[in-house]
């Protein structure tokens, strides 16, 4: 009887874990298809020959960003838009790290929760997504930074209002 139960326990715990597994994919499969006819396009249409990372990026309008090397292994940033696409070397901008830092020069007590490269009016910017933990106990407030790609300057803040 007892190893009954355990043997239907661990049939059940395996369905769980395949149909959850099953579940996840069909969910997103679809952000997958996205992303490879992103990467696809890049391979395209840019110097683009190595895919390292693929993240989305959303503002005016949706960009899928690639970031990856060119064929001498140069790193490069690549922004897929549905009518759109822009390339740039990554040392043609500032990195993540300095954007980081002039984040942290204008508000010191922030948290910066993710930097990602954007596009803006049709020009590259870095966007920090930071918290601001207030002086009282509390949840803190969410600000969005704004900084130009190829020098970091200052752009605009949008203030979250999540309570």
């Amino acid at each position: 009887m007892k190893y009954k139960i355990i043997a239907a326990s661990i049939i059940v715990v395996s369905l769980l874990i395949f149909f959850g597994i099953r579940f996840f994919n069909a969910v997103q499969e679809d952000e997958w298809k996205v992303q490879r006819n992103a990467v696809q396009t890049a391979y395209q249409k840019t110097i683009l020959t190595k895919a390292n990372k693929v993240e989305n990026y959303v503002s005016d309008q949706p960009y899928t960003v690639i970031f990856g090397e060119d064929k001498i292994g140069q790193n490069i940033i690549v922004w897929v838009g549905q009518e759109s696409i822009y390339t740039r070397m990554a040392t043609d901008g500032i990195s993540a790290e300095q954007a980081e830092q002039l984040v942290l020069g204008r508000q010191p007590e922030a948290e910066v929760l993710r930097l990602m490269p954007g596009i803006i009016n049709g020009s590259p910017v870095w966007e920090a997504f930071y918290k601001v933990l207030p002086e009282n106990a509390g949840s803190g407030r969410y600000y969005y930074d704004y900084y130009a790609f190829h020098d970091g300057t200052y752009i605009d803040t949008y203030r979250l209002s999540i309570e």
